[in-house]
């Protein structure tokens, strides 16, 4: 594929926004032989003709509107990377920001609030959704970073554990009494609402049954977290949950965290990263999103190795 080169877009941005060779030269500082060339090579490289004659202008062709498109888009992602890596500041421009449900239900506001109290210049686009999601986004580059819970190894996701969550069966009086031991035989008869596969919770409730010598329940499922949460807390469903998320409830006792037999390891919270990404400005994030999580009540450093 012959390489397109900057001057050559911003050729084809000018002559589309003034109207004319001449008009288009004459903003750029250069000789109209000059911009000519640059759009002549820049036809020859995409095999298309991007300008039509229109009396004593030009105007674009199909082909010259949608390349324009993608002038404007690589000009802007280079202006962005200027903005963020040019300057000095360690974070500029836009953060593409993902966040699990469990992050995003309890600790994601003040952990905006420190990224823009830090970085005024910053720009924060923000995905919430579930771990595998946010891992398969991070890794075909759409995502900066991700809280999230460790979805598991990965060759191009580089995975750094910030904090601790434990996990729980959650519920109501109004589905099992207080003080109910929890286990699989107790889920006959209940309506049980799980987050669907794949997810790191779906594993773990399917990973105990198996271990109780019992076959996974058939189960309600619900792709959001905060929707179960809030079944869960009108007394319709009980749902294996991060405690946090209904951290509240529980301590003023309209949800139950039922006390169980076999007890489940608590989630790890990560940030996650490209492999390739360079650290800085992204360690950064990761280090005000850490002390957030620790300094919250629902969340457990991690205990160094």
């Amino acid at each position: 594929m012959r390489k397109l080169s900057l001057p050559q877009m911003e050729a084809l941005l000018a002559i589309a926004k003034y109207g004319s060779f001449h008009a288009a030269a004459r903003r750029m500082h250069v000789t109209q032989p000059t911009i000519s060339m640059r759009v002549r090579e820049l036809e020859t490289a995409l095999g298309t003709r991007l300008f039509a004659r229109a009396g004593r202008g030009v105007t674009l062709t199909p082909s010259g509107m949608l390349a324009v498109r993608y002038a404007e888009r690589s000009l802007g992602l280079l202006e962005e990377l200027e903005a963020r890596l040019g300057n000095g500041t360690p974070l500029n421009g836009t953060l593409r920001l993902g966040s699990s449900e469990t992050i995003a239900m309890t600790s994601l506001p003040e952990i905006v609030r420190q990224l823009e109290g830090r970085y005024p210049g910053l720009q924060i686009d923000i995905t919430v959704a579930n771990s595998f999601t946010l891992h398969d986004l991070l890794a075909t580059g759409k995502l900066d970073i991700c809280l999230l819970t460790h979805p598991g190894a990965s060759r191009v996701v580089r995975l750094e554990p910030i904090a601790l969550a434990q996990v729980g069966w959650l519920g109501s009086e109004r589905r099992l009494r207080a003080g109910t031991t929890f286990s699989p035989s107790r889920l006959a008869g209940q309506s049980i609402l799980s987050v669907p596969p794949p997810s790191p919770l779906h594993e773990m409730l399917v990973e105990w049954c198996l271990k109780e010598n019992a076959p996974p329940p058939a189960l309600n499922t619900c792709s959001s977290l905060s929707i179960i949460a809030g079944l869960v807390r009108a007394g319709i469903a009980i749902s294996l949950l991060p405690i946090c998320v209904l951290s509240n409830e529980i301590e003023q006792g309209s949800v139950i965290c039922y006390p169980q037999r076999r007890g489940f390891e608590p989630l790890r919270i990560c940030a996650a990263f490209p492999r390739m990404a360079a650290g800085n400005d992204l360690d950064s994030v990761a280090r005000i999103a850490a002390d957030v999580l620790t300094k919250h009540p629902s969340f457990a450093p991690i205990s160094p190795r």
